[in-house]
């Protein structure tokens, strides 16, 4: 596989292909705030549809499912914290209804509609280059540093929104509708 910055929009999957997307992904899909980039949104819903339609393989692992149920979680903490201007912390939200409920309604969407799209993958860790990691780690996250070698690893197609993969760590295709991102593949 090359090292390359795709757009979204005009990438076709093939049904040979094997996709990962970020967290992030997953959370403009399942976790949409109101109109919240709703063009966002449809770029990323109707890739998966085309993944679908083509029957390509997509995967996901326990640390974007990790990453998923916390950012969500905590979305919903924000907004129950400012709803009545307190100054609540985190901890006392997890003792709420509120927390109960959202918790439930993360875990079925994990469930039911995340593991139904994607496939589970072992992150194979243990065989992975710790200095690898931690290159370029000023200017990204150990989270998608991770991503990036998992994806190598496995030949997969890495699709995320993030724009703070530096170049340098990109060794595979990568999949994203993010302007700041795809300016590397000019520059």
């Amino acid at each position: 596989m090359s090292k390359q910055i795709i757009e979204i929009n005009s990438y076709q999957p093939k049904p040979t292909e094997k996709f990962f997307f970020d967290a992030n992904i997953w959370m403009f899909i399942y976790c949409p705030l109101g109109d919240y980039k709703s063009h966002i949104i449809a770029e990323y819903s109707n890739f998966l549809k085309k993944i679908k339609k083509e029957k390509s393989s997509l995967f996901v692992s326990s640390l974007v499912l990790s990453e998923f149920f916390n950012a969500y979680v905590r979305l919903e903490f924000e907004l129950w914290k400012n709803k009545d201007c307190n100054n609540k912390e985190y901890r006392e939200f997890k003792r709420t209804q509120s927390y109960k409920d959202i918790a439930s309604e993360v875990s079925y969407t994990i469930k039911y509609l995340i593991l139904k799209e994607a496939e589970r993958v072992d992150d194979r860790f243990s065989e992975m280059d710790i200095e690898e990691l931690f290159i370029q780690i000023e200017n990204s996250d150990l989270n998608d540093n991770y991503y990036l070698e998992l994806v190598l690893m496995d030949q997969m197609i890495f699709v995320t929104n993030d724009g703070n993969v530096p170049s340098q760590k990109i060794k595979s295709p990568i999949i994203t509708g993010n302007p700041r991102l795809l300016a590397q593949s000019t520059s």
